[in-house]
């Protein structure tokens, strides 16, 4: 689905006129309510991604990576898992090798923002999207439609918990010592 269906789907779950006028002006917040889901599913799911990166003097900024990054997982180097820390100051990782380096992390994916843009998420999670834009917009409402919001933000998180089980590789669920 792209932005602009979402809102047109949000809309018509609104009870709300579609048409480009009444688009025009819900985009703005129902984009920003959009974007909000999207990074919730991705922290959800545990959306990563693997880089490689070329760290200097063994010190590897977080920023240089293409996606903006919530947490790194694992590093590759010299073709095997490596320790690594964090340095004195944000965003730094000290690596133990002065080579190239495989990172998986967590990343938040691209915020939707044109009227093309179609969410970096699985097609199966869109609805749920629909689903947390229709909610936050009730929860804005008069008392008398907050209450609507609670059952779609009720909707939402049920489907979300459902889906922690089901899109994690085995290898997620281990154990490991660090030490």
């Amino acid at each position: 689905m792209t932005l602009n269906d979402i809102i047109i789907s949000a809309l018509a779950q609104l009870d709300r006129e579609h048409d480009t006028q009444t688009v025009k002006i819900y985009r703005e917040r129902l984009t920003r309510y959009a974007n909000d889901a999207q990074n919730d599913l991705a922290w959800t799911i545990g959306l990563m991604r693997t880089d490689f990166v070329m760290p200097t003097n063994g010190v590897l900024d977080i920023n240089t990576l293409p996606r903006p990054c919530l947490r790194v997982e694992k590093i590759l180097q010299i073709g095997r898992e490596v320790p690594f820390r964090m340095a004195d100051k944000p965003n730094l990782v000290l690596l133990p090798y002065d080579s190239s380096a495989a990172v998986t992390y967590r990343y938040s994916p691209k915020p939707l923002s044109s009227a093309s843009d179609v969410s970096e998420l699985s097609e199966a999670l869109h609805p749920l999207i629909v689903t947390y834009v229709v909610g936050r917009e009730r929860m804005g409402g008069d008392v008398s439609t907050q209450g609507g919001g609670n059952i779609y933000l009720s909707m939402y998180n049920s489907a979300k918990q459902k889906l922690r089980g089901y899109l994690k590789d085995s290898d997620s669920f281990a154990i490991k010592n660090r030490y």
